[in-house]
């Protein structure tokens, strides 16, 4: 598996993170590079790790949205 950095982020990736907060709306996750992210109508608990496929990044505010996969 290759480590990707925030500025190689692009819509169809399909990245492992780590989920840091849950909220109704969906996780807070971060990607093992460091880059945030929010995965929309995912349900994990905190500290699990997660397969998400990339939906948009944004790399000027360097955040990225996702969505689970399986």
């Amino acid at each position: 598996m290759s480590r990707m950095t925030g500025n190689l982020l692009k819509p169809g990736d399909e990245i492992d993170v780590v989920v840091k907060s849950a909220k109704p709306f969906g996780l807070f996750v971060e990607s093992a590079a460091g880059v945030s992210g929010l995965v929309r109508g995912g349900s994990a608990a905190v500290g699990v790790t997660l397969r998400v496929r990339v939906v948009e990044f944004d790399a000027a505010a360097s955040r990225f949205s996702a969505v689970p996969l399986g």
